[in-house]
């Protein structure tokens, strides 16, 4: 296999960052009808004395060729495993893609699309020239997703990349046509994951678990909980009190407010309160708030207004990695978790450069899910053991690994709310998983 860029998976968290920038042709507007096979490469042509000094041929659009369709649009299932005319013969590895890319929401679509950019990213990047994708769309739907990885396995694909929401995972892992394939999807949903389904998605869990090591480490012993009362809320909560007691440390008061409250008064009131009594006796205590957006700049001020100041530490997960909310004052010195910003910064500029826009949410982690199955499967197959390297990954999010029970444990770095500065990182992301080694 010829590989497209230099692999940097040997030795000790081996990296799935970009060596090198990449020129990509294409835009990854919303298609009417699913995107069709992609694959890495294309006939090597040795140049001649005039081809030399020319630039190399960019990658063509994503969508620059479709299935064959039906009267519906509806793409029609191919005769057997599918093969690029100019790799006839070779032995391929296929990968099925399966996102929502028709979902009836315009925002989850674009998410679609965003990610697909960033694995094809990952495609030019780290497979060799006998590598496809086989993109299909879910539509966000138990049955679609299920049909579309059929006509995936039918096609050849050896493992899948998605789906996105938890419901089609689980779907794909009580489908018998399928069963035995390699899944990595992307849901936060820990109870679809596990057997041969692991999950790329950066958890709750996991953001809840840097953020309370964090804070003990500087004194905090004593934390709060100021959130919706929602099923992620409860998980998170429930989450928080979970790291508050592995660390030695404490929950002194939770307070839920009806999911969207723009202005949850009495709970704030009755939080404050608590605290306040909390830290005249117990130190200073840290409050976990899991909002982002207009959301998170509505209720965040509560709690100083009724008469917190200075005795609370308001804290916050990846949802505020967002300068729209950095100037809110009540969230100055407040602290939150996010991977580390260098590589995903890169990523970015390369993104934007490439598809004339930001990346969407969760891109950068199609991307290291995409360039990991990849070099894993450069032998043609991904391989259990392999996946759950207990050493892990590096990727554009940072230190991962997959764990036997399929979720993905991570690390973090934390960051420090500055009006002036935006978002400054107070603390690196471990570097390995090795206990006592930063």
């Amino acid at each position: 296999m010829t590989s497209r860029a230099q692999s940097r998976f040997t030795g000790l968290a081996p990296s799935l960052v970009f060596a090198a920038f990449i020129t990509l042709a294409g835009c990854a507007s919303g298609p009417s009808q699913p995107p069709a096979p992609i694959s890495s490469g294309k006939p090597r042509v040795e140049p001649g004395p005039q081809q030399a000094e020319t630039e190399p041929e960019e990658p063509g659009s994503l969508h620059a060729e479709r299935l064959d369709v039906d009267a519906r649009g509806m793409p029609l299932p191919l005769p057997g495993k599918f093969t690029p005319a100019f790799l006839e013969g070779e032995k391929l590895v296929r990968a099925g893609v399966l996102l929502p890319f028709s979902h009836p929401n315009a925002a989850v679509r674009a998410e679609a699309e965003g990610m697909l950019a960033g694995i094809e990213m990952a495609l030019f990047d780290h497979a060799g020239d006998d590598f496809v994708l086989l993109p299909k769309d879910t539509a966000g739907s138990r049955s679609a997703t299920v049909e579309v990885a059929d006509q995936a396995e039918r096609e050849g694909a050896d493992f899948f990349l998605g789906p996105l929401f938890g419901e089609n995972i689980a779907a794909l892992n009580e489908d018998r046509t399928v069963a035995g394939l390699p899944v990595i999807g992307f849901s936060n949903d820990r109870d679809v994951a596990g057997g041969n389904t692991w999950l790329a998605s950066i958890t709750p869990e996991e953001e809840v678990a840097s953020l309370v090591s964090y804070a003990v480490s500087q004194g905090y012993y004593q934390f709060a909980y100021f959130g919706p009362q929602s099923p992620l809320g409860q998980r998170i909560e429930t989450a928080l009190q979970f790291q508050a007691s592995q660390n030695g440390a404490s929950v002194i008061s939770s307070a839920f407010y009806p999911d969207g409250s723009e202005s949850p008064t009495e709970e704030a009131k009755y939080l404050a309160r608590s605290i306040n009594s909390a830290s005249g006796s117990g130190g200073p205590v840290a409050v976990l708030i899991p909002e982002r957006g207009t959301q998170l700049r509505k209720v965040a001020p509560l709690l100083p207004f009724y008469g917190t100041g200075r005795s609370a530490k308001l804290m916050g997960l990846s949802g505020w990695n967002d300068a729209g909310v950095w100037r809110e004052p009540s969230l100055k010195g407040g602290w939150f978790v996010a991977p580390p910003k260098a590589d995903i910064e890169a990523f970015e500029t390369r993104y934007r450069r490439i598809y004339g826009r930001a990346p969407s949410g969760l891109a950068a982690q199609a991307y290291d899910a995409a360039a990991l199955a990849m070099q894993l499967s450069a032998d043609g197959a991904l391989d259990r053991r392999e996946i759950t390297s207990m050493d892990g990954f590096v990727g554009l999010n940072g230190l991962f690994r997959f764990t036997t029970d399929g979720t993905a444990q991570r690390r973090l770095a934390i960051y420090e709310v500055s009006p002036e500065e935006g978002a400054v990182q107070i603390k690196d992301a471990d570097k390995t998983f090795r206990p006592g080694v930063g």
